[in-house]
C-alpha cells in the first residue's frame, strides 16, 4: 500500500494538534460577517423580552393604589452654634432614628386619639422618615390606601410632634414645627422598564455572540484548501469558482496538466459517490480526484465517503473545491495568488509523515466521524 493510498489516515498526534490549533481570525470574520445581524437581533429580542417581563411582573406585584402625604418638620436645637457639643448632640439625635421616635408612645398616642378610625399598626406602617442633609430638617411621609386618611394622619402628627418638642425644651430642643405640608397624592412606582431593557439587550448581545461563536466551532464546512489538508491530509488541486476567474483557473489547470503528464486519474463528483449505485470496480482502475462543492459539511457528507473509498481500496489522490465563492476567496487571499507550481507528491516530500511509521500512532477517518 502506497503512502498516497494511506492518505486520510491521520496519526493521533497530528489529530490532537489539529484540535489545538488557534482560530483562523480571517476565516472566522469572513464566516460570521454575514451573520452579525443575528447578534443584533438577539440583543433586540433580549431587550423586548426583559422589558415585557418587567412590565408583567410590575403589574402583577402592584398592590392597591396608595396615597402619600408629606410634612417637612423643622427641629430647633437648644445649643449655641459655638458649643463644642453641638455636633455630637445632633448626631446623637440623628442616630436615634426619628422614625422609631415617631412610633413611640409619647408621639403616637396623641395621633391615635386624633385618628380613631386607624389602629396603631396601620399608623406605624404608614410612617416613613428621611433625614435631610441639614439635620435641622426632617421629612416625614404618611402613606395609606385612603387619601383622606393619609391627610388626617399627617395633620395629627403635626400636632403630636409639636407637643413632643415642647416636652423636650431645656433638654436639647427648643421645639418642632411643620415648615411645609404636601397633601396626599397617588404614589406612582418608579418605572424601570428602560433599565430592564438595557440589561436584556446586554444579555441578549452576549448570548448572540456566544451562539455565533458556538456555531462557528461546530461548523465543519469545506471553505478553504486548509480545511481538507488539516482534516484529511488531502491535497487540494485548486478552486473552481461560481464565476470563472482567471487566477483560480490558471492554478487549477497547471496542477491538473502536470499530474496528467505523470499518471492517469479520474475526476469524481462527491454527489455521485453519495448514491447507492457507485461503481467501485471502475473507481479502482485509476486514482480518483474528488470534486467537492464549496460549503460541504465534512462529518456528515465527506468523511463517510472517504472512509468508504478507503475500505473499497479506491485511491484518492486529492480534491478540487468547486462552486467556490469568489468574494470569499478574494477577501481571504487578498491579492492574486503568486504563480504556483504543481501540487507536490507526498512521496517526494522529505517532510511527509509516514502513517505507518512506528513512532506515530495510527488513526483513521472513522475516529473523526
Amino acid at each position: 500500500m502506497t503512502k498516497r493510498e494511506e492518505r486520510g489516515r491521520i496519526p493521533v498526534r497530528e489529530r490532537e494538534l489539529y484540535w489545538q490549533e488557534g482560530v483562523d481570525a480571517k476565516r472566522f470574520f469572513l464566516c460570521v460577517r454575514g451573520k452579525l445581524w443575528a447578534v443584533l437581533a438577539a440583543a433586540a429580542a433580549g431587550a423586548l423580552f426583559a422589558a415585557a417581563l418587567y412590565a408583567v411582573v410590575r403589574q402583577a406585584s402592584a398592590g392597591p393604589l396608595q396615597y402619600r402625604a408629606q410634612v417637612l418638620f423643622s427641629i430647633g436645637y437648644d445649643i449655641r452654634v459655638e458649643d463644642e457639643t453641638l455636633k455630637e448632640f445632633i448626631n446623637e439625635y440623628n442616630a436615634y432614628t426619628w422614625g422609631d421616635m415617631m412610633k413611640s408612645d409619647r408621639v403616637i398616642l396623641p395621633v391615635m386619639e386624633a385618628v380613631p378610625e386607624a389602629d396603631r399598626e396601620q399608623i406605624e406602617a404608614s410612617v416613613s422618615t428621611e433625614i435631610a442633609s441639614d439635620p435641622e430638617f426632617l421629612m416625614a411621609s404618611f402613606t395609606t390606601e385612603d387619601e383622606e386618611l393619609s391627610n388626617r394622619i399627617a395633620v395629627a402628627y403635626i400636632g403630636a410632634m409639636a407637643a413632643f418638642g415642647e416636652t423636650m425644651q431645656g433638654r436639647g430642643l427648643t421645639g418642632i414645627e411643620a415648615w411645609k405640608t404636601v397633601p396626599a397624592e397617588p404614589v406612582v412606582p418608579e418605572n424601570r422598564a428602560l433599565y430592564a431593557a438595557e440589561l436584556g439587550a446586554i444579555l441578549g448581545l452576549l448570548a448572540g455572540a456566544l451562539g455565533l461563536a458556538g456555531w462557528y466551532v461546530l461548523d465543519d464546512s469545506v471553505l478553504l484548501e486548509s480545511d481538507l489538508k488539516r482534516r484529511y491530509r488531502l491535497p487540494v488541486f485548486g478552486y473552481r469558482t461560481k464565476v470563472p476567474e482567471a487566477r483560480w483557473e490558471a492554478a487549477l489547470n497547471a496542477n491538473l496538466t502536470w499530474w496528467a503528464s505523470r499518471e492517469a486519474f479520474r475526476e469524481v463528483l462527491l454527489e455521485d459517490l453519495l448514491g447507492e449505485d457507485v461503481d467501485y470496480e471502475t473507481l479502482r482502475e485509476v486514482p480518483a480526484l474528488v470534486v467537492i462543492d464549496w460549503g460541504t459539511p465534512c462529518l456528515r457528507r465527506l468523511s463517510p465517503v472517504l472512509e468508504t473509498l478507503s475500505l473499497q481500496g479506491v485511491e484518492v489522490m486529492g480534491a478540487i473545491i468547486a462552486e467556490a465563492d469568489n468574494r470569499f476567496l478574494r477577501l481571504y487571499y487578498g491579492r492574486p495568488l503568486k504563480k504556483r507550481g504543481p501540487v507536490p507528491d507526498p512521496e517526494d516530500s522529505a517532510d511527509f509523515t509516514d502513517p505507518l511509521d512506528p513512532k506515530d500512532s495510527e488513526g483513521s477517518l472513522e475516529d473523526l466521524t
